[in-house]
Protein backbone atom coordinates (compact mmCIF):
# COMPACT_ATOMS: atom_id res chain seq x y z
CA UNK A 1 0.00 0.00 0.00
CA UNK A 2 1.37 3.66 -1.03
CA UNK A 3 2.03 5.39 2.24
CA UNK A 4 0.48 8.88 1.92
CA UNK A 5 2.98 11.73 2.76
CA UNK A 6 2.23 13.51 5.55
CA UNK A 7 0.13 16.68 5.48
CA UNK A 8 2.18 19.78 6.74
CA UNK A 9 0.12 20.27 9.81
CA UNK A 10 1.00 16.77 11.47
CA UNK A 11 4.92 17.56 10.94
CA UNK A 12 5.80 18.98 14.43
CA UNK A 13 3.82 19.48 17.49
CA UNK A 14 3.91 23.52 17.46
CA UNK A 15 1.54 23.33 14.07
CA UNK A 16 -0.44 20.35 15.52
CA UNK A 17 -1.16 22.86 18.15
CA UNK A 18 -1.65 25.89 16.29
CA UNK A 19 -4.10 24.45 14.26
CA UNK A 20 -6.54 23.58 17.10
CA UNK A 21 -6.85 27.60 17.10
CA UNK A 22 -8.84 27.73 13.89
CA UNK A 23 -12.73 29.14 13.84
CA UNK A 24 -14.83 27.19 13.31
CA UNK A 25 -14.98 28.03 9.67
CA UNK A 26 -11.60 27.04 8.97
CA UNK A 27 -9.98 30.54 8.89
CA UNK A 28 -7.29 30.80 11.06
CA UNK A 29 -7.53 33.74 13.70
CA UNK A 30 -3.54 35.83 14.69
CA UNK A 31 -3.34 35.98 18.53
CA UNK A 32 -2.94 39.67 19.92
CA UNK A 33 0.64 40.36 19.14
CA UNK A 34 0.43 38.54 15.80
CA UNK A 35 0.25 40.62 12.58
CA UNK A 36 -3.01 42.43 11.90
CA UNK A 37 -5.65 40.44 10.34
CA UNK A 38 -5.77 41.56 7.09
CA UNK A 39 -2.56 40.86 6.36
CA UNK A 40 -2.94 37.34 7.11
CA UNK A 41 -6.10 37.09 5.08
CA UNK A 42 -4.13 37.26 2.50
CA UNK A 43 -1.72 34.09 2.52
CA UNK A 44 -2.32 30.68 2.07
CA UNK A 45 -2.93 28.47 5.07
CA UNK A 46 0.99 27.26 5.04
CA UNK A 47 2.21 31.03 5.27
CA UNK A 48 -0.41 31.88 8.09
CA UNK A 49 0.91 28.35 9.67
CA UNK A 50 4.70 29.60 9.49
CA UNK A 51 3.27 32.91 10.86
CA UNK A 52 1.92 31.85 13.91
CA UNK A 53 4.43 29.23 14.51
CA UNK A 54 7.07 32.19 14.89
CA UNK A 55 4.31 33.71 17.41
CA UNK A 56 4.30 30.88 19.27
CA UNK A 57 7.79 31.08 19.21
CA UNK A 58 7.93 34.49 20.45
CA UNK A 59 6.16 34.08 23.40
CA UNK A 60 7.69 30.93 24.48
CA UNK A 61 11.16 32.94 24.50
CA UNK A 62 9.88 35.66 26.53
CA UNK A 63 8.59 33.27 29.07
CA UNK A 64 11.48 31.45 29.15
CA UNK A 65 13.61 34.96 29.41
CA UNK A 66 10.88 36.02 32.25
CA UNK A 67 11.63 32.38 34.13
CA UNK A 68 15.19 33.20 34.13
CA UNK A 69 14.88 36.41 35.78
CA UNK A 70 15.97 37.43 39.74
CA UNK A 71 14.21 40.36 40.12
CA UNK A 72 11.19 42.13 39.62
CA UNK A 73 12.71 45.19 37.27
CA UNK A 74 14.10 42.73 34.74
CA UNK A 75 10.46 40.63 34.95
CA UNK A 76 8.84 43.64 33.77
CA UNK A 77 11.84 45.33 31.48
CA UNK A 78 11.75 41.72 29.83
CA UNK A 79 8.07 42.29 28.56
CA UNK A 80 8.68 45.80 28.03
CA UNK A 81 11.44 45.42 25.76
CA UNK A 82 10.64 42.08 24.16
CA UNK A 83 6.98 41.95 23.34
CA UNK A 84 7.23 45.44 20.82
CA UNK A 85 11.17 43.79 19.47
CA UNK A 86 9.26 40.52 18.83
CA UNK A 87 5.82 42.00 17.53
CA UNK A 88 6.30 45.30 15.70
CA UNK A 89 2.44 45.84 16.05
CA UNK A 90 3.14 46.34 19.57
CA UNK A 91 3.91 49.63 21.01
CA UNK A 92 4.03 49.75 24.54
CA UNK A 93 3.65 47.14 27.30
CA UNK A 94 1.92 48.19 30.77
CA UNK A 95 2.20 45.36 33.87
CA UNK A 96 -0.74 47.13 36.38
CA UNK A 97 -0.49 45.16 39.23
CA UNK A 98 -2.61 45.75 42.80
CA UNK A 99 -0.28 47.40 45.42
CA UNK A 100 -2.55 48.69 48.26
CA UNK A 101 0.67 48.47 50.74
CA UNK A 102 2.96 49.78 47.94
CA UNK A 103 5.59 47.15 48.45
CA UNK A 104 6.23 46.09 44.72
CA UNK A 105 6.65 50.15 44.15
CA UNK A 106 9.15 50.31 46.90
CA UNK A 107 11.04 47.12 45.25
CA UNK A 108 10.90 48.81 42.45
CA UNK A 109 12.46 52.26 43.41
CA UNK A 110 15.25 50.32 45.26
CA UNK A 111 16.37 48.56 42.51
CA UNK A 112 16.21 51.89 39.95
CA UNK A 113 15.19 49.76 36.85
CA UNK A 114 14.26 52.87 34.90
CA UNK A 115 12.44 51.12 32.06
CA UNK A 116 10.61 48.36 34.67
CA UNK A 117 9.13 51.61 36.61
CA UNK A 118 7.91 53.11 33.30
CA UNK A 119 6.11 49.38 32.25
CA UNK A 120 4.46 49.74 35.83
CA UNK A 121 1.39 50.87 36.81
CA UNK A 122 0.10 50.43 40.76
CA UNK A 123 -3.66 49.94 41.05
CA UNK A 124 -5.33 50.91 44.55
CA UNK A 125 -8.57 51.61 45.12
CA UNK A 126 -10.28 53.46 43.04
CA UNK A 127 -8.19 51.87 40.19
CA UNK A 128 -7.71 48.69 41.61
CA UNK A 129 -11.52 48.11 41.62
CA UNK A 130 -11.43 48.55 37.54
CA UNK A 131 -9.02 45.46 36.50
CA UNK A 132 -10.93 42.88 34.66
CA UNK A 133 -11.02 39.38 35.48
CA UNK A 134 -11.47 38.54 31.94
CA UNK A 135 -9.66 39.43 28.79
CA UNK A 136 -11.01 42.81 27.19
CA UNK A 137 -9.36 43.59 23.51
CA UNK A 138 -10.82 46.85 21.37
CA UNK A 139 -10.23 50.30 21.26
CA UNK A 140 -9.63 52.77 24.23
CA UNK A 141 -9.89 56.18 25.43
CA UNK A 142 -7.03 58.73 25.89
CA UNK A 143 -7.55 59.00 29.93
CA UNK A 144 -7.27 54.78 29.94
CA UNK A 145 -3.51 55.32 27.89
CA UNK A 146 -2.43 58.48 30.65
CA UNK A 147 -3.57 55.75 33.14
CA UNK A 148 -1.59 52.88 31.58
CA UNK A 149 0.48 54.12 29.29
CA UNK A 150 1.62 57.66 30.82
CA UNK A 151 5.21 57.43 29.35
CA UNK A 152 3.62 55.92 25.60
CA UNK A 153 5.40 58.77 22.98
CA UNK A 154 2.49 58.33 20.37
CA UNK A 155 -1.42 57.90 20.69
CA UNK A 156 -2.07 54.24 21.21
CA UNK A 157 -5.55 53.34 19.69
CA UNK A 158 -6.04 49.16 20.75
CA UNK A 159 -4.88 47.29 23.42
CA UNK A 160 -5.41 43.88 24.56
CA UNK A 161 -5.57 43.61 28.75
CA UNK A 162 -5.27 39.94 29.93
CA UNK A 163 -5.54 39.06 34.04
CA UNK A 164 -3.16 38.40 36.34
CA UNK A 165 -4.09 35.20 38.52
CA UNK A 166 -2.08 33.88 41.26
CA UNK A 167 -3.61 31.40 43.31
CA UNK A 168 -6.96 31.59 41.78
CA UNK A 169 -7.04 35.56 42.90
CA UNK A 170 -7.09 38.66 41.04
CA UNK A 171 -3.67 40.39 41.33
CA UNK A 172 -3.27 42.64 38.01
CA UNK A 173 -3.67 42.97 34.23
CA UNK A 174 -1.20 42.70 31.22
CA UNK A 175 -1.57 44.88 28.66
CA UNK A 176 -0.13 45.73 25.12
CA UNK A 177 -1.28 48.52 23.28
CA UNK A 178 -1.29 49.62 19.32
CA UNK A 179 -1.10 52.62 17.62
CA UNK A 180 -2.96 50.85 14.98
CA UNK A 181 -6.91 50.73 16.24
CA UNK A 182 -7.11 47.44 14.45
CA UNK A 183 -4.43 45.89 15.98
CA UNK A 184 -6.36 44.08 18.53
CA UNK A 185 -9.91 43.80 18.06
CA UNK A 186 -12.71 41.87 19.76
CA UNK A 187 -12.54 38.83 17.37
CA UNK A 188 -8.87 38.00 18.06
CA UNK A 189 -8.03 34.52 20.37
CA UNK A 190 -6.25 35.40 23.36
CA UNK A 191 -4.81 31.58 24.03
CA UNK A 192 -1.66 32.84 24.33
CA UNK A 193 -1.74 35.96 25.48
CA UNK A 194 -3.77 34.35 28.57
CA UNK A 195 -0.67 31.93 28.54
CA UNK A 196 1.90 34.88 28.78
CA UNK A 197 -0.40 36.06 31.40
CA UNK A 198 -0.22 33.02 33.93
CA UNK A 199 3.45 32.77 33.70
CA UNK A 200 4.00 36.43 34.20
CA UNK A 201 2.08 35.95 37.17
CA UNK A 202 3.96 33.66 38.50
CA UNK A 203 7.64 35.22 37.55
CA UNK A 204 6.44 38.37 39.19
CA UNK A 205 5.10 35.98 42.55
CA UNK A 206 8.59 34.43 42.40
CA UNK A 207 10.58 37.83 42.02
CA UNK A 208 8.87 39.65 44.95
CA UNK A 209 9.63 36.31 47.14
CA UNK A 210 13.07 36.65 46.80
CA UNK A 211 13.10 40.18 47.52
CA UNK A 212 11.43 39.55 50.55
CA UNK A 213 14.04 36.86 51.24
CA UNK A 214 16.53 39.18 50.68
CA UNK A 215 14.87 41.81 53.01
CA UNK A 216 14.01 39.80 55.81
CA UNK A 217 17.70 38.60 55.83
CA UNK A 218 19.51 42.00 56.18
CA UNK A 219 16.89 44.85 56.89
CA UNK A 220 15.64 45.22 60.37
CA UNK A 221 11.56 44.20 60.28
CA UNK A 222 10.75 47.20 62.77
CA UNK A 223 12.63 50.30 61.19
CA UNK A 224 13.18 48.69 58.01
CA UNK A 225 16.49 49.68 57.89
CA UNK A 226 19.48 47.50 57.45
CA UNK A 227 20.00 45.36 60.16
CA UNK A 228 23.39 44.42 61.61
CA UNK A 229 24.40 41.42 59.23
CA UNK A 230 24.06 43.80 56.14
CA UNK A 231 26.19 46.20 57.87
CA UNK A 232 29.10 43.71 58.63
CA UNK A 233 28.98 43.27 55.15
CA UNK A 234 29.00 46.46 53.73
CA UNK A 235 31.50 47.37 56.11
CA UNK A 236 33.79 44.70 54.91
CA UNK A 237 33.52 46.28 51.10
CA UNK A 238 34.06 49.77 52.30
CA UNK A 239 37.17 48.92 53.89
CA UNK A 240 38.46 46.23 51.26
CA UNK A 241 37.98 49.73 49.02
CA UNK A 242 39.36 51.99 51.13
CA UNK A 243 42.45 50.08 51.31
CA UNK A 244 42.92 49.78 47.82
CA UNK A 245 41.87 53.51 47.26
CA UNK A 246 42.44 55.35 50.20
CA UNK A 247 40.52 58.41 50.36
CA UNK A 248 38.04 59.21 53.92
CA UNK A 249 35.93 56.76 55.33
CA UNK A 250 33.73 58.34 58.45
CA UNK A 251 31.67 56.22 60.70
CA UNK A 252 28.75 57.67 63.24
CA UNK A 253 27.31 55.57 66.18
CA UNK A 254 23.61 57.12 67.33
CA UNK A 255 21.85 55.86 70.31
CA UNK A 256 18.55 57.05 72.27
CA UNK A 257 18.93 58.81 75.11
CA UNK A 258 17.24 57.63 77.67
CA UNK A 259 15.27 54.77 75.39
CA UNK A 260 14.59 53.04 78.53
CA UNK A 261 12.47 55.34 80.07
CA UNK A 262 9.85 55.70 77.09
CA UNK A 263 9.24 51.96 77.15
CA UNK A 264 8.77 52.09 80.60
CA UNK A 265 6.39 54.77 81.21
CA UNK A 266 4.72 54.72 77.58
CA UNK A 267 4.72 51.50 76.50
CA UNK A 268 6.97 49.42 73.82
CA UNK A 269 3.94 50.27 71.11
CA UNK A 270 5.22 54.27 71.62
CA UNK A 271 9.00 52.97 72.02
CA UNK A 272 8.81 51.11 68.36
CA UNK A 273 7.39 54.71 66.98
CA UNK A 274 10.53 56.74 68.30
CA UNK A 275 12.52 53.89 66.79
CA UNK A 276 10.76 53.70 63.49
CA UNK A 277 10.26 57.86 63.15
CA UNK A 278 14.03 58.03 64.01
CA UNK A 279 15.05 55.73 61.63
CA UNK A 280 13.01 57.43 59.09
CA UNK A 281 14.67 61.02 60.29
CA UNK A 282 18.29 59.46 59.91
CA UNK A 283 18.02 58.11 56.49
CA UNK A 284 16.72 61.70 55.00
CA UNK A 285 19.67 63.24 52.87
CA UNK A 286 21.85 60.12 52.67
CA UNK A 287 23.28 59.16 49.42
CA UNK A 288 23.00 55.89 47.85
CA UNK A 289 26.50 55.24 48.94
CA UNK A 290 25.63 55.64 52.40
CA UNK A 291 24.97 52.80 54.99
CA UNK A 292 22.10 53.27 57.66
CA UNK A 293 21.48 49.91 60.10
CA UNK A 294 19.91 49.50 63.32
CA UNK A 295 22.54 48.19 65.07
CA UNK A 296 20.84 46.64 68.28
CA UNK A 297 18.20 47.86 70.61
CA UNK A 298 17.83 51.60 70.50
CA UNK A 299 21.61 52.02 68.57
CA UNK A 300 21.73 53.41 64.59
CA UNK A 301 25.12 52.91 63.02
CA UNK A 302 25.89 55.42 59.38
CA UNK A 303 28.70 54.23 57.55
CA UNK A 304 29.64 57.41 55.32
CA UNK A 305 32.42 56.52 52.36
CA UNK A 306 34.22 59.34 50.69
CA UNK A 307 33.17 61.74 53.78
CA UNK A 308 35.38 63.90 56.12
CA UNK A 309 35.85 63.98 59.51
CA UNK A 310 34.77 67.67 59.19
CA UNK A 311 32.05 66.64 56.96
CA UNK A 312 30.96 63.63 59.15
CA UNK A 313 30.30 66.18 62.16
CA UNK A 314 28.01 68.38 60.34
CA UNK A 315 26.12 65.65 59.15
CA UNK A 316 25.93 64.50 62.62
CA UNK A 317 24.64 67.45 63.71
CA UNK A 318 21.94 68.02 61.19
CA UNK A 319 20.60 64.43 62.20
CA UNK A 320 21.32 65.15 65.67
CA UNK A 321 19.25 68.61 65.72
CA UNK A 322 16.78 66.82 63.58
CA UNK A 323 15.78 64.06 66.06
CA UNK A 324 15.60 66.75 68.66
CA UNK A 325 12.82 68.53 66.84
CA UNK A 326 10.70 64.87 66.33
CA UNK A 327 7.67 65.46 69.02
CA UNK A 328 5.40 62.00 69.17
CA UNK A 329 2.12 61.45 71.12
CA UNK A 330 1.25 58.07 71.06
CA UNK A 331 -2.79 57.11 72.08
CA UNK A 332 -3.15 56.96 75.41
CA UNK A 333 0.00 58.49 76.15
CA UNK A 334 1.33 61.65 76.90
CA UNK A 335 4.03 64.40 74.77
CA UNK A 336 7.40 62.58 73.82
CA UNK A 337 9.65 63.85 72.71
CA UNK A 338 13.61 61.86 71.85
CA UNK A 339 17.40 63.18 71.71
CA UNK A 340 20.39 61.37 70.61
CA UNK A 341 23.78 60.78 71.04
CA UNK A 342 26.96 60.74 68.53
CA UNK A 343 29.99 59.42 68.28
CA UNK A 344 32.25 59.79 65.09
CA UNK A 345 35.70 58.47 64.07
CA UNK A 346 36.90 58.36 60.64
CA UNK A 347 39.30 56.95 58.80
CA UNK A 348 42.51 58.54 56.36
CA UNK A 349 44.37 57.55 53.56
CA UNK A 350 47.36 57.85 55.28
CA UNK A 351 46.39 54.96 58.07
CA UNK A 352 46.73 51.81 55.28
CA UNK A 353 49.51 50.75 56.39
CA UNK A 354 49.22 51.53 60.26
CA UNK A 355 46.06 49.26 61.02
CA UNK A 356 45.72 45.76 61.52
CA UNK A 357 41.67 45.56 61.36
CA UNK A 358 40.57 49.26 59.90
CA UNK A 359 36.97 48.05 60.31
CA UNK A 360 37.75 46.97 64.06
CA UNK A 361 39.56 50.16 64.52
CA UNK A 362 36.54 52.22 63.28
CA UNK A 363 33.96 51.24 65.10
CA UNK A 364 35.72 50.42 68.32
CA UNK A 365 36.86 54.15 67.79
CA UNK A 366 32.72 55.51 67.14
CA UNK A 367 31.57 53.75 70.36
CA UNK A 368 33.90 55.40 72.75
CA UNK A 369 33.03 58.97 71.01
CA UNK A 370 29.45 57.85 71.87
CA UNK A 371 30.82 56.91 75.40
CA UNK A 372 31.66 59.91 75.62
CA UNK A 373 28.84 61.99 74.17
CA UNK A 374 26.90 60.18 76.51
CA UNK A 375 29.37 61.30 79.58
CA UNK A 376 29.16 64.92 77.96
CA UNK A 377 25.70 65.30 78.82
CA UNK A 378 24.21 63.30 76.03
CA UNK A 379 22.65 65.12 73.02
CA UNK A 380 25.59 66.15 71.31
CA UNK A 381 28.40 64.97 68.83
CA UNK A 382 31.56 63.61 69.97
CA UNK A 383 34.72 63.10 68.10
CA UNK A 384 37.85 60.85 68.62
CA UNK A 385 41.01 62.54 68.06
CA UNK A 386 44.83 61.07 68.66
CA UNK A 387 47.92 62.55 68.46
CA UNK A 388 48.52 61.38 64.83
CA UNK A 389 44.53 62.59 63.62
CA UNK A 390 43.34 65.76 65.32
CA UNK A 391 40.09 66.26 65.61
CA UNK A 392 38.43 68.69 64.06
CA UNK A 393 35.84 70.94 65.11
CA UNK A 394 32.95 71.98 62.90
CA UNK A 395 31.54 75.24 63.71
CA UNK A 396 27.79 73.77 63.31
CA UNK A 397 28.62 71.20 66.07
CA UNK A 398 28.29 71.24 69.08
CA UNK A 399 31.04 71.27 71.76
CA UNK A 400 33.42 68.05 69.74
CA UNK A 401 36.13 67.35 72.21
CA UNK A 402 39.09 65.22 71.61
CA UNK A 403 39.54 62.07 73.57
Amino acid sequence: MERKPKRPAERNFFTRFLRRLQTGRGQFVHVAAALPTRMLLDVDAESRLRGNERIWAGFREIELRMLAAETLPAVIEILARDLPAFFPGVHAVSVACLDPDYELTRLLELAGGTRANRSFVALRPPLSEKVSPVPLLGTFDVTSQQMLFPHAPQVLQSMASVPLVLRGELVGSLIQASADPHHFTADVATDLLEHLAAVTALCIDAAVNRARLQRDGLTDMLTQVANRRFFDRRLHEEISLWLRRGGELSCLLVDLDRFKQINDQHGHPAGDLVLQEVARTLSNGLRASDVLARYGGEEFVLLLPATTSARAAEIAERLRSAIASLAFTPVHATHIRVTASFGLASLDGGQRATLEDPGLWLLRRADRALYAAKAHGRNCVMVVGDAEVDAPVSPVTRPVNAL
